[in-house]
């Protein structure tokens, strides 16, 4: 079948006829490029900016991931154990909460059926998402009260 005879490409012009196959073919590369592209940067986790005015974070990695874990231990699973999680944030500063946050990563959750939603609905979400989903506004503002601008920050 010729070119010319697809109805969009024979009333164009001899030029996009002759350069039809070559165009195409920078759409299709572009368009598989773009949801890489997207793909790739979905699983990147936000930058939590610490807080300049306040004093380094002296967790260290292990302790950082500890706190972590225990979070996700608090969220997972079916019903939130807030004094757990009101345990494990208490007495950490912002920019300790930024250590845990990058710790904590992404881990799958589903925004329509919460922590215990399948993978079809689920997706890879960070500590800032688990925990204003797990969370009535008003536990948020409890928390708030050990971590001023926990919640606050900017992603």
């Amino acid at each position: 079948m010729a070119l010319s005879t697809i109805p969009i490409l024979g009333n164009t012009g001899s030029k996009i006829a002759k350069n039809a196959i070559p165009i195409m073919a920078i759409i299709a590369v572009s368009g598989v490029a773009y949801v890489g592209y997207q793909f790739l940067k979905k699983n990147e986790l936000p930058k939590l900016n610490t807080n300049p005015n306040l004093a380094k974070s002296t967790l260290s990695d292990v302790q950082a991931k500890a706190i972590s874990e225990r979070l996700y231990a608090a969220m997972k699973g079916i019903g939130t154990d807030e004094n757990a999680i009101y345990s494990a944030l208490s007495g950490l500063s912002e920019n300790d909460f930024v250590r845990v946050y990058e710790s904590f990563g992404k881990k799958q959750y589903s925004l329509t059926w919460g922590n215990v939603g399948d993978p079809l609905t689920s997706d890879n979400h960070h500590l800032v998402t688990w925990l204003t989903n797990e969370l009535e506004d008003s536990e948020i503002k409890e928390l708030q009260k050990v971590i001023p601008n926990l919640l606050m920050v900017s992603i």
